[in-house]
């Protein structure tokens, strides 16, 4: 059974590359038309510290994310771009640009004689919006309570797309006992199998001799796509593991031109490819060898 560990081991390590740290970026709140008087900048910048804080609180590294600091934020921006004015899926870009996995933004603005707050989160791999709350008020501090309030729920979504840590170490969990319930059930039948070949004379019977040798035709063939499953799944291993390294390795460089910055732009957009495409092979192997085995 020690070549059912070993391919187990490899699947598990799968699916751990698939809960790698997620990437969280808050970008500054934005203001439109005459909020932009109402709400000055470092006003605006509060609002944003008290987002990014609570986006650490609900999720926090020990469950492997990451949340941009504003200073790597600003050091990945093309030079002169301006987030203030970016929507929808000028966000995404940005949040691409600076390797983001996910990017968010508020936005300070009027209706009637309120002051309006909105936000709103997307994922920028699949280009999606996956989260929004609005709140009003009379005050600066008014719209600092709606932030807190709907963070929780807001960046919550977040783990509803994103594993985390404590879910795949369940499934771990939960895979181990069966693999060793497994192998104490198969320790049981060879142990009564030898028994019965040592302490009993088992008469000749063709129809179980073709049915064993049946079986073990059976078992020659299976090893053939559990080979290919397992070395599918190592190589998929391998490539999530060098994007997501190499990915990670570009977004914490400061560009020093606009030349520069586009290439490494698409050389992380080619890493985060790979890494995809690796989670998606290891994800198959995986699969491949739990069928392997259950056939």
């Amino acid at each position: 059974m020690g070549m059912n560990r070993l391919f187990f081991a490899i699947l598990i390590f799968s699916l751990s590359v698939n809960a790698s740290a997620a990437y969280v970026a808050v970008l500054e709140t934005a203001a439109d038309g005459s909020a932009k008087d109402s709400v000055p900048f470092l006003d605006r910048q509060y609002l944003t510290n008290v987002l990014r804080q609570q986006a650490i609180k609900e999720l926090p590294a020990a469950q492997n994310y990451t949340i941009m600091t504003r200073e790597n934020i600003q050091q990945m921006l093309p030079p002169g771009k301006a987030v203030e004015e970016c929507e929808g899926s000028c966000l995404v870009e940005t949040g691409k640009n600076i390797a983001a996995d996910y990017i968010c933004q508020a936005r300070v603005g009027r209706f009637g004689n309120s002051l309006t707050l909105s936000a709103e989160l997307y994922e920028t791999a699949g280009n999606k919006l996956i989260a929004s709350f609005n709140g009003r008020g009379q005050s600066v501090e008014d719209l600092l309570d709606v932030v807190v309030k709907e963070s929780r729920e807001f960046f919550g979504m977040i783990r509803e797309v994103t594993p985390s840590e404590s879910v795949v170490q369940e499934a771990k969990t939960e895979a181990t006992v069966e693999v060793v319930q497994a192998d104490e059930s198969v320790s049981s039948l060879n142990s009564k199998v030898g028994e019965s070949k040592i302490g009993e004379s088992i008469p000749a019977n063709v129809g179980k001799d073709v049915a064993t040798k049946e079986k073990s035709a059976k078992k020659g063939v299976r090893w053939v796509p559990l080979s290919i499953s397992a070395v599918a799944t190592v190589t998929g291993v391998v490539l999530a593991v060098v994007g997501n390294s190499k990915a990670k390795t570009e977004s914490k460089k400061k560009p020093n031109s606009k030349g520069e910055f586009d290439r490494r732009h698409d050389d992380i957009g080619s890493y985060q490819t790979m890494r995809a495409v690796g989670i998606g092979v290891a994800i198959a192997g995986g699969i491949g060898v739990g069928l392997s085995f259950a056939f």
